[in-house]
């Protein structure tokens, strides 16, 4: 145990909120799930079971990575990337459907959510090429093909089955890159081809793949089958702005079973709504959750409602506190770094935790429209909680690796002290 305190460096305040998120996380999954647990015929605690897998997988991907050195992470950088994309390709060879959308891919029985992967697999990437090409990235065509194309290939192979992942894959590299001191005429370049890009998919959607229900749109090998998802963020959207009129075409095109899942998404909205506001501001107390009953997906992807409903505003506030105070940490442990990769590592990582969290929760209070994405390390998962374990396990490694460095130099200043100091005494004695 002496042995394990002793190399569990790094930064403190990160390790104590890695803590704090697993047993938010243990309780709220549990509280969340035993309704559903039993409704499914299944014993209470199985969802809670399944998450005390996860949380003890993610604590030992945590370790792993926090135990690699950071000379790793820079070695393999573009071959872990280069993995990432191989299973993005097989996400549309092997696919592991669900809601009409491969999430992830099966291999020995097990659904691997290849997102998760890519989305660390990309920063890692970003990264490394900055690192490398920082200073040549003079010109427009330079940045198009050393850090545009690559960020450009993998947003649109995440675009076929979820465009909400694909838009937060570009708004993390658009932030790192923006921190990181990148030419902001390449950057406001670069957006403005983003919006124009995603507003032409819109209208190509609009004009000949809209009055096509999301089944037909589904088929293998059909065009309209990539297109779908602009389809299903349009809906969501005007569902969002509750544009009746848009909102009445937009279900007239679907199916009865089709129509029956988009309004099944537009209660769960409503519904989180709701347990925020019966909440109120100390909550109804754990395990008096009312709207549990109602929320599917009350241990995933609702799950800060849910928190809030049982532990009020100040519960709510209290999950947001955790992720500002990461974020803030983070910034601090980039600004210590002495090299770009390990910099630009440690921001990538943490604005993909941050952005991630505070999506999770505007799509929660009602901000956004539904997006999917679950709460960092709270909500129930597998593959999401293990990698983002992982990535939290990385920003400490480089945090110990910079504490190490702090120690030598500290070292260095007490033994150049101490001589200068003996060859004061040997001057005044000599002197005498």
């Amino acid at each position: 145990m002496g042995r394990l305190k002793i190399r569990l460096k790094g930064d403190r305040i990160i390790w104590i909120l890695v803590l704090c998120l697993a047993i938010i996380s243990l309780l709220a999954v549990f509280s969340s799930s035993t309704f559903l647990a039993n409704k499914a015929g299944v014993s209470k605690l199985y969802i809670l079971q399944e998450q005390l897998i996860s949380v003890s997988i993610g604590f030992a991907a945590l370790l792993i990575c926090y135990l690699i050195p950071m000379r790793f992470y820079r070695f393999t950088a573009f071959p872990l990337f280069a993995i990432t994309v191989v299973m993005l390709v097989l996400l549309f060879i092997i696919p592991d459907v669900r809601n009409e959308a491969a999430r992830g891919i099966r291999l020995f029985g097990r659904t691997i959510q290849v997102f998760e992967f890519a989305k660390v697999g990309l920063i890692l990437y970003i990264a490394k090429a900055l690192e490398l090409w920082q200073n040549s990235l003079t010109t427009y065509k330079d940045f198009l093909l050393k850090i545009l194309l690559p960020i450009g290939v993998v947003c649109i192979m995440v675009m076929a089955n979820s465009f909400s992942s694909a838009l937060l894959f570009g708004v993390i590299s658009i932030l790192l890159l923006f921190f990181m001191n990148v030419n902001i005429k390449h950057l406001g370049i670069t957006a403005g081809i983003g919006i124009l890009v995603v507003l032409a998919m819109f209208g190509i959607y609009s004009l000949f793949f809209s009055n096509k229900g999301q089944a037909e749109s589904e088929k293998t090998g059909s065009v309209a089958k990539v297109f779908n998802r602009f389809g299903t963020a349009s809906n969501r959207i005007v569902n969002f702005f509750d544009a009746k009129k848009d909102l009445e075409e937009a279900e007239a095109a679907m199916s009865d079973a089709e129509r029956q899942k988009h309004l099944d998404g537009q209660r769960q909205a409503i519904n989180a709504k709701v347990a925020i506001h019966e909440g109120g501001i100390i909550g109804k107390g754990p395990g008096k959750s009312t709207q549990r009953y109602s929320l599917s997906m009350a241990f995933s992807d609702f799950i800060y409602a849910f928190i809030v409903e049982e532990y009020g505003l100040l519960g709510g506030i209290f999950v947001i506190m955790i992720y500002l105070i990461f974020i803030f940490r983070c910034i601090t442990i980039a600004f210590r770094c002495e090299t770009i990769f390990s910099g630009a590592l440690v921001l990538g990582l943490a604005f993909l935790i941050a952005t991630q969290a505070f999506l999770h929760i505007m799509v929660n209070v009602g901000l956004m429209p539904v997006t999917g994405h679950t709460l960092p390390l709270i909500s129930h998962g597998g593959t999401a909680y293990m990698v983002l374990s992982g990535a939290f396990g990385i920003i400490l490694s480089v945090s110990k690796q910079l504490d190490k460095q702090d120690e030598i130099r500290r070292k260095e200043l007490e033994e150049e002290a101490k001589e200068k100091e003996s060859e004061i005494m040997l001057s005044e004695t000599y002197e005498l």
